[in-house]
């Protein structure tokens, strides 16, 4: 009896040593594996950075000048297997203004008040549908609310509401950012392929009103709507300047975002080892793609 008992746990102590020693012998290799990793990424990088250095000596232009200088400055930073997390700071955002509701708001002195309560109206529509989770699937209703509100705001806000720092210019900023950003998604391939883009000339247009009209009203690169100016960056092939814009705001980000576009930038940038690791840092922290696609962008 005591025979049978004891049996099976010496076999479970035995397969323990062996793991541990299986483990232990690994661990050489392993490690030799990652240094080799790490070695051949510093390679690539001293020669992506010796290529940098020789086309912004070869640059004539000002503007690429400046795309391969930020290019050369985040690479520079970089260390292999050392790239920073998201920042535990970007989840409270406290230093950012918050979305005003106009329904919280007092109504503006000489406003009609059937205009005001319609404009309340559409912007309960609008947070309702231009939320993460359905952002996609109502992009033609959020442009067209988006567009409604912010024409109904401009024509109808006394001039002062309009100016910041007033809480209804708030509402009037993040409505063009929300147009924005909604109009930016409809370049997406998966976007694209329920919905494609039947006049690119307009589209464009449409698009670059509604940036211009949110940068006139703020006179700046706001924290709110980094996000917005980090794709317009990279429609315009300056991911370099995106990227570092991107590293500039990570506080003002929430750690999705920030690891997702950090890792689409790095790829679309043809940079290989440091897009793995960002991809990794994506993965470990949690979170995943919407389809099988190695890319899917995505903006908010």
């Amino acid at each position: 009896m005591p025979i049978l008992v004891l049996a099976p746990q010496i076999a479970y102590r035995s397969i323990r040593q062996w793991l541990s020693i299986l483990v232990l012998a690994l661990l050489p290799i392993i490690s030799a594996a990652a240094d080799g990793d790490a070695i051949d990424a510093k390679r690539w990088r001293n020669s992506q950075l010796k290529t940098i250095s020789q086309q912004i000596d070869n640059s004539d232009s000002k503007d690429i000048r400046s795309e391969y200088t930020a290019r050369q400055s985040w690479l520079r930073r970089w260390e292999p297997g050392k790239m920073p997390r998201a920042p535990e700071e970007s989840k409270t955002k406290s230093n950012l203004i918050e979305e005003p509701l106009l329904q919280e708001l007092n109504m503006p002195k000489g406003m009609d008040a059937d205009v005001w309560h319609q404009m309340i109206s559409s912007q309960v529509d609008l947070l309702a549908i231009d939320t993460d989770d359905a952002r996609k699937e109502n992009l033609r209703a959020t442009i067209d609310l988006a567009s409604q509100l912010e024409e109904t705001l401009s024509d109808h806000l006394p001039c002062e509401a309009k100016q910041l720092p007033a809480s209804t210019a708030w509402v009037l900023a993040y409505t063009r950012y929300r147009l924005g950003r909604a109009l930016a998604y409809r370049e997406l391939p998966t976007v694209r392929e329920q919905w494609p883009i039947a006049n690119p000339i307009a589209y464009h247009k449409q698009l670059a009103s509604a940036y211009q009209h949110l940068i006139d009203q703020t006179n700046d690169v706001r924290p709110e709507f980094i996000l917005l100016e980090d794709r317009m960056l990279r429609r315009a092939g300056n991911k370099g300047r995106a990227l570092e814009l991107l590293e500039a705001n990570r506080n003002h980000i929430e750690p999705k975002w920030y690891l997702k576009k950090r890792r689409d930038l790095l790829q679309e940038l043809g940079w290989e080892p440091p897009y793995q690791e960002a991809a990794r840092l994506y993965r470990e922290a949690g979170y995943h793609d919407e389809s099988n696609t190695r890319l899917q962008e995505s903006n908010r």
